[in-house]
């Protein structure tokens, strides 16, 4: 059988030249697909070179930047972080990081969920800042500021696009910036401290000078109230010595020699108490100037006192009274100065007396004592002498012993310069001793001489 050839068809043919108009349009289709490559090419390489300047810029802040997942595992840690909590990023990466801060039960499991409820609770952080921890356990104190991340946003952070929506968290991650201030707060506890020490300070200096300034003005007015005493003390008897030679004189011819005798008594009697004045005043400031020289040497203290209430017998008996001399003393062999010591009991002796109502009763005694030094507890001597005065008030028991000062009970009218105690002071500390004062429970005042056995 011969076979003939199959001519092409219609359909065929017109196929083919579809084919041929179309040509065109699928070349633009490519060229227009080629573009978006393009296109999609540039932008991908945009968007990882801007999500790698992100990640450079997150892991250089100086902040600590931690991402958790909703999970609570780490997904970044940056350089700063590493150097606040002291651990590396491979230590905690896709971990849990429940070791970063001191958790509360209800978020032992949950870090993310523990930073939100603090950012929403607190809302002063620097004053109560989050506690955070560090690799060896010190407490780093932290300000922070929390965002959720939903999963589109996620590849902008890191490489996981992929994280599905947690329905309990409501977040795929959280973004946690966290500030160290420790510095910062440590720095202002000691400007806080340094503020109260100088409040603290200005206030004491304030208090001193104010307690200065009454200091002075109290001395001013002793100072004026003992010149106004001394003026009158001085005076008195320098008028009786004047007034006696001045009748000397004009009787000198007539009046006879008893009565002589008489006046020149008196002027010598007003000159030794004028003298004596005058001693105390020099005795005072010598020893304030440290230039008083004292004689310690070994004695009787008993005897020494002795011989002093011997010299006020006969005051005592013209006035009804009577001074007791009791000694309890093992021995009474100690080192003093006779004249600067004797002078310091004389005054308290003449004052108990001067004070004392007539008919009293005036008490000296001496017993054994401890005193207290540098180096310890030693053995003294302590010299009593108690009256039955109208006593000190007690805000003067320890201005008394101030110079120019006299107790504000004193009668004026019993004279007296306001040095007596002041020297029996400065004569009692050159022992290396104390004086103090007291007030009797029933009736008048104590003064008490404390010093030491043996000359320091």
């Amino acid at each position: 059988m011969r076979q003939q050839r199959n001519p092409m068809g219609q359909g065929d043919i017109a196929n083919s030249v579809a084919r041929d108009a179309s040509a065109p349009d699928l070349d633009a289709e490519v060229e227009s697909l080629r573009a978006q490559v393009q296109q999609l090419t540039a932008a991908g390489h945009g968007f990882i070179s801007t999500q790698t300047r992100m990640q450079a810029l997150l892991h250089r802040a100086t902040d600590a930047i931690i991402q958790f997942e909703a999970d609570g595992t780490v997904s970044s840690f940056n350089s700063a972080a590493e150097r606040v909590f002291n651990y590396a990023e491979i230590e905690l990466l896709h971990r849990p990081a429940n070791q970063l801060f001191d958790l509360p039960d209800a978020f032992i499991d949950n870090v993310p969920g523990f930073l939100l409820d603090y950012v929403k609770s607190t809302s002063i952080q620097y004053e109560r800042p989050l506690a955070g921890l560090r690799r060896d356990g010190t407490t780093v104190l932290l300000e922070v500021s929390v965002a959720e991340i939903a999963a589109q946003d996620l590849v902008t952070f890191d490489d996981f696009s992929d994280v599905e929506r947690s329905a309990c968290t409501g977040y795929d991650a959280v973004l946690c910036i966290l500030r160290d201030v420790t510095e910062r707060k440590r720095m202002d506890e000691e400007l806080r401290q340094h503020r109260d020490n100088l409040e603290k300070l200005v206030a004491e200096q304030t208090r001193e000078i104010r307690e200065a300034k009454e200091q002075a003005e109290r001395a001013n007015r002793a100072k004026s109230e003992f010149l106004a005493s001394m003026s009158h003390e001085l005076r008195t008897p320098m008028h009786a010595i004047l007034s006696y030679s001045e009748f000397g004189q004009k009787k000198l011819n007539t009046a006879g020699l008893e009565k002589l005798g008489q006046y020149f008594d008196r002027i010598n009697s007003a000159g030794d108490r004028l003298l004596g004045m005058i001693n105390d005043l020099l005795d005072l400031s010598k020893a304030e100037a440290g230039r008083q020289l004292y004689d310690i040497r070994y004695g009787d203290v008993g005897a020494m006192i002795q011989s002093i209430l011997n010299e006020y017998e006969s005051l005592a008996d013209k006035r009804r009274m009577q001074i007791d001399y009791r000694s309890s003393l093992a021995e009474p062999t100690v080192a003093f100065d006779g004249e600067k010591l004797g002078q310091a009991v004389r005054n308290l002796v003449a004052n108990a007396l001067k004070f004392s109502a007539d008919g009293g009763s005036v008490c000296v005694e001496t017993r054994e004592a401890m005193l207290s030094a540098a180096s310890g507890e030693m053995a003294a001597v302590e010299i009593r002498v108690t009256d039955q005065g109208p006593g000190i008030p007690e805000d003067e028991l320890e201005t008394v012993f101030d110079k120019f000062v006299q107790s504000s009970r004193n009668d004026k009218s019993t004279g007296g310069t306001g040095l007596g105690l002041a020297i029996s002071r400065e004569a009692v500390r050159a022992h290396g001793g104390t004086i103090s004062a007291t007030n009797n429970v029933d009736a008048g005042s104590c003064f008490r001489i404390v010093i030491p056995r043996d000359a320091a």
